[in-house]
């Protein structure tokens, strides 16, 4: 397979350094079902858990956004992250578990990590691979969804609404 052949040779392995846990810039998107997983793992509520996606747009006098991510600590890193280590790593969203890869259509793209260019071909690529085509089959579904959901509601003025695969949802 292509694609395992790819991840064997970005020679990545994961040094458990929390850095992409880490910062202000690890938005992890989180679909309606990675959500429940997580409140059913943690007894954590869903806001407890995640926050609308920080882009917001502004359209006839309604506001929304699409999607939620997990909340992230004062210090900017994911809430999960203690002592470099994540709390939930059994229940672990799409995104996580495919860290450093991701597709684009067919095409995988490999973001900079301290883990790649070990020097030893990537352990588990195997499974990395069959994870990836499961976030982008995860990914397509909650999209059209969510785009249904989009299409099917009229927005009230002065409304503050998030979209996801499972409706609108009316923002406190």
């Amino acid at each position: 397979m292509e694609l395992e052949i790819q991840i064997l040779n970005a020679e990545f392995a994961c040094r458990c350094c929390g850095e992409c846990c880490s910062g202000n810039d690890n938005e992890v998107m989180v679909s309606p079902d990675e959500i429940d997983l997580l409140c059913e793992a943690t007894n954590l509520t869903l806001d407890q858990i995640a926050e609308p996606y920080p882009e917001w747009i502004n359209d006839q006098g309604a506001t929304f956004t699409f999607g939620r991510v997990l909340r992230r600590g004062e210090d900017g890193n994911c809430m999960f992250l203690k002592n470099n280590r994540c709390t939930v790593y059994e229940h672990r969203p799409h995104i996580c578990r495919t860290y450093p890869f991701m597709l684009d259509g067919d095409r995988l793209l490999v973001f900079e990590c301290s883990g790649c260019k070990s020097g030893e071909p990537t352990p588990d690529a195997e499974l990395i691979a069959r994870d990836l085509l499961a976030r982008r089959e995860a990914e397509d579904k909650e999209f059209l969804l969510t785009k249904e959901q989009y299409q099917k509601h009229s927005m009230v003025m002065g409304s503050t609404i998030i979209f996801d695969s499972r409706g609108a949802h009316q923002h406190k």
